[in-house]
């Protein structure tokens, strides 16, 4: 009997002690999850603090350069109305750049800071082609290096080659070199110069490729989704490759179309993308899908 309740106390013990450690265990954790949200908190408030204190600067430069250009414009015509001799959208432009505003809607510069430090960030390194404009449908085909083989040749080939004459003149297509290796982007740029020498003449297709300084810095990103470091790289490099194409294709056309460097289309493929979009014109949709292949043909 004594041996049964010796050994009963001592499982109570190790149940005991067992509990406590696993509830200090998971204590431990928590606090430790608990202090890195808030660092990230902290973190996120300061660069809060940061932005706020920018657009009241810029607010209050703004306001600086405005009275200064209506005393310029005064003193110019001899009459405190010269204002009046400006349009009207003219006058609006200058209201909405002054004017404080309880809501500011953050922009590029806001997700991507280190774009300030060099002006020529957002301007492509490389851009060969008339910039046509005015199109139907703006055709995006993003490009790298490859180790193998590159069929961006095969691909404008087939993209070209199943066109009519009439669509050739509806439509744009920017290849975009996501290197900033130069010697490579000019080895690229002279060889679709040469193979494309027509359509580029033409403004049917344009290159571009982005500055060194568009980048951010990939060698610290955070790790999600449970890929490996050199995976977060290149998603996340994907990602601005295409923001940076966007961007360019953005005033070209009507709508934009995201392909890749190594595909094959079908015949009539541009009359039957146009007419689909133009039949739901009506409708509010974001995007429409071609292709059941990732980001291809949407």
């Amino acid at each position: 009997m004594r041996l049964r309740n010796g050994t009963v106390a001592t499982v109570l013990v190790f149940i005991t002690t067992f509990l406590s450690l696993s509830w200090y265990t998971a204590w431990q954790n928590g606090k430790e999850k608990l202090i890195a949200y808030q660092r990230e908190f902290h973190a996120l408030k300061e660069r809060l603090r940061i932005a706020e204190h920018r657009t009241l600067q810029r607010s209050s430069e703004l306001n600086a350069i405005l009275e200064q250009f209506r005393r310029a414009v005064a003193e110019t015509n001899g009459s405190k109305n010269a204002m009046n001799n400006f349009s009207d959208e003219t006058l609006k432009l200058l209201k909405e750049l002054t004017s404080r505003k309880s809501l500011q809607v953050p922009n590029i510069y806001y997700h991507l800071p280190h774009l300030l430090k060099n002006e020529g960030s957002l301007q492509p390194s490389v851009q060969v082609g008339l910039g046509r404009t005015g199109v139907s449908i703006v055709m995006g085909i993003p490009t790298v290096k490859r180790k193998v083989k590159s069929y961006l040749t095969e691909t404008l080939h087939s993209l070209i080659d199943k066109l009519s004459p009439e669509e050739k003149l509806d439509c744009v297509m920017v290849v975009f070199i996501g290197e900033t290796d130069l010697d490579y982007v000019n080895s690229v740029v002279a060889s679709l110069e040469k193979e494309f020498s027509t359509e580029m003449n033409s403004g049917l297709v344009e290159v571009i490729a982005p500055p060194a300084t568009y980048y951010p810095d990939l060698t610290n990103l955070k790790e999600t989704f449970g890929d490996s470091k050199e995976r977060v790289r290149w998603r996340t490099k994907q990602n601005l490759d295409y923001c940076f194409l966007m961007m360019y294709a953005q005033k070209k056309g009507v709508y934009y179309i995201q392909l890749e460097d190594d595909i094959v289309v079908k015949q009539n493929y541009f009359s039957t993308i146009k007419n689909f979009a133009l039949q739901l014109a009506s409708e509010d949709w974001m995007i429409l899908e071609f292709s059941q292949l990732g980001f291809i043909g949407k």
